[in-house]
């Protein structure tokens, strides 16, 4: 169940035809998709933080409702110790909210939905772009 990242998430709520694309066809495809506790902090913040808040309240809503949350639980914390310590050891972090989005999503399928590339510094996280 490959995780779909905020980014890709806030493609979806503004109608960017990439993303759009991209879900027609993990939908065309039957995967179950899921999200992360950070991903929808992220996308709380940000309608709250917007000009439309009410309008990117039911949009997030509207997310929360068709896909699956992932757990965030000792197997993840583990694995966010041990991505955090490689990047930073390799002088590549990529931010701690990324980081736990990377150790979730490693602890379920292990793919990520998104356009931002500096996920591919996490090892053996798959990255999928759109």
């Amino acid at each position: 169940m490959p995780t779909l990242d905020t980014v890709f998430l806030v493609d979806l709520i503004d109608h960017k035809p990439a993303a759009l694309a991209k879900l027609v066809d993990l939908e065309g495809a039957g995967a179950p998709l899921a999200i992360t506790p950070i991903n929808a902090l992220e996308l709380f913040k940000g309608a709250y933080a917007s000009e439309s808040v009410d309008y990117n309240l039911r949009e997030v809503q509207a997310i929360l409702e068709r896909v699956t949350e992932l757990p965030l639980n000792e197997e993840s914390y583990d694995m966010f110790g041990r991505i955090a310590a490689h990047l930073r050891m390799q002088g590549k972090p990529i931010g701690d909210f990324d980081e736990v989005i990377a150790a979730i999503t490693l602890c379920n399928d292990g793919a990520i939905i998104t356009r931002d590339e500096h996920f591919s510094r996490v090892p053996d996280l798959t990255v999928i772009s759109y």
